[in-house]
């Protein structure tokens, strides 16, 4: 039997990652105006970005022994491919979608929607997908029909280790992919104004910054993962760092204001909204 409680944290997390990107951006719509495009390009350059390009990219490289063997390595796996390449493919995703899709749309209250579009559409397809169908799984295990309905279809070693895995995992490890998500929603929207300040002023290096900053969130988390760490540390690293991201979104706001002479940095007219 998956727990009660296990169950109710499968929920609580599954909420989260659906009800709080869409929930902030029709706030944020009705307050301050936020483009709805921006949101979609962040979703969209996800989508094409991860889905459609590194992971497919990833996963055939992976047949290849000598990349299976480098995986092998801590660094290799943590740093390069855990956090560098994950920060190139979305940093550089970015950077094109603000500098070719959202160049009339350079302000600030844009680069946060791009950062939920992006942040929701990361969540949704990594975390909250995933949640739902484990929700279903467990319910199937609990009544009974699990063995009927699913382990007739796969493999009897995979359904059995799938079926133990929903039953024996500690219920607060369900809670704790709601947590992280949350988290990285902030941090995804702070790396979206630091590749949109880039934009607005010129400067590609913030551009590499963003990829480093990436890397830097991603890959001790990994490391700490595998070293066997306790993932409460793991997720209080993650915590500090949506804490600094929340520090910088809030700072970054002032650095996309009017200049005194009208001009804006990144601000543009009204039509900017529509």
């Amino acid at each position: 039997m998956v727990s009660t409680l296990s169950l109710v944290f499968m929920l609580c997390s599954a909420l989260i990652v659906f009800l709080f990107p869409s929930g902030l951006l029709i706030y944020l719509y009705r307050s301050e105006k936020i483009s709805l495009k921006a949101a979609g390009v962040g979703a969209l350059v996800f989508v094409v970005f991860q889905f459609l390009i590194r992971i497919p990219l990833l996963a055939s490289l992976s047949v290849h022994p000598q990349f299976q063997q480098m995986k092998e390595n801590l660094f290799f796996s943590a740093v390069l491919i855990g956090g560098l390449s994950a920060g190139l493919f979305e940093e550089v995703g970015r950077y094109l979608g603000f500098r070719f899709l959202l160049n009339k749309k350079l302000s600030w209250k844009n680069g946060v929607a791009y950062g939920l579009g992006h942040g929701g559409i990361e969540a949704i397809g990594l975390v909250g997908l995933t949640y739902i169908g484990n929700i279903v799984l467990s319910l199937m295990i609990n009544t009974g029909t699990f063995d009927q309905l699913v382990g007739t279809q796969l493999d009897p070693a995979a359904a059995t280790m799938f079926k133990n895995q929903l039953v024996n995992t500690p219920s607060y490890y369900f809670l704790i992919g709601g947590l992280e998500r949350f988290f990285s929603f902030v941090i995804q929207i702070g790396l979206s104004l630091v590749v949109l300040y880039g934009v607005v002023n010129r400067k590609l290096r913030y551009l590499l910054y963003a990829i480093l900053l990436h890397a830097l969130v991603n890959a001790p988390a990994v490391i700490m993962t595998q070293l066997g760490v306790n993932i409460w540390l793991v997720e209080l690293y993650i915590l500090f760092l949506a804490i600094l991201a929340f520090a910088w979104i809030m700072r970054a706001r002032s650095l996309f204001a009017p200049s005194p002479s009208g001009a804006a940095a990144g601000i543009h007219s009204e039509e900017e909204n529509r």
